[in-house]
């Protein structure tokens, strides 16, 4: 989905409507390998606003579907998602310039607006860090060689001297050496 600016002009007084399928699983694949496995073709509904002092709205909604490795397992986890995207793009740097640095405004190169990346970059930054399978979900390990899992309600302080113990313990690691000081 690019756009050049002569082209959004003529959308001053109704915006331009956005109905669209579009396919980023090549991009997504080539530049973001590390975080996802696939990205199924989005369904991208909104509008576009040319709007006063040359600036451009953009408002959509991404609906799709992304393949992502598990955390445990790496095994394909598909991960359906729908991200509000809404920017605000600006022609030149003067016009950026009146823009506290705390907003997001962002300045079009080119004279295209070049909405593939945006969207692509917005989907990135909604994924979730770690994603499990289904199996993976309903496997939850209550217990391990040294360890357990308990309830918040169930666990207990330790005694103060089982911690004089502990720490006793770790002075065999470290001798005293008082001639290094």
């Amino acid at each position: 989905m690019k756009y050049l600016v002569q082209q959004l002009r003529k959308y001053q007084k109704t915006p331009l409507l956005i109905d669209e399928t579009i396919d980023l699983s090549a991009p997504a694949r080539e530049n973001f390998s590390d975080r996802l496995l696939d990205l199924k073709p989005l369904h991208v509904t909104g509008e576009i606003s040319y709007g006063r002092n040359d600036q451009i709205s953009v408002a959509l909604k991404i609906k799709g579907i992304a393949v992502l490795p598990s955390a445990r397992s790496f095994n394909p986890v598909q991960y359906s998602f729908e991200i509000p995207m809404n920017e605000l793009y600006v022609q030149d740097q003067e016009t950026l310039d009146t823009f506290a640095q705390t907003e997001q405004v962002f300045l079009i190169e080119r004279n295209q607006l070049d909405l593939d990346a945006a969207i692509l970059e917005n989907i990135i930054t909604e994924l979730p860090i770690a994603v499990y399978t289904n199996e993976e979900l309903k496997e939850k390990p209550v217990s391990g060689k040294g360890w357990k899992l308990i309830d918040e309600e169930d666990y207990v302080e330790p005694e103060s001297q089982d911690r004089k113990e502990t720490t006793q313990n770790l002075g065999d690691f470290f001798p005293d050496n008082n001639e290094d000081r």
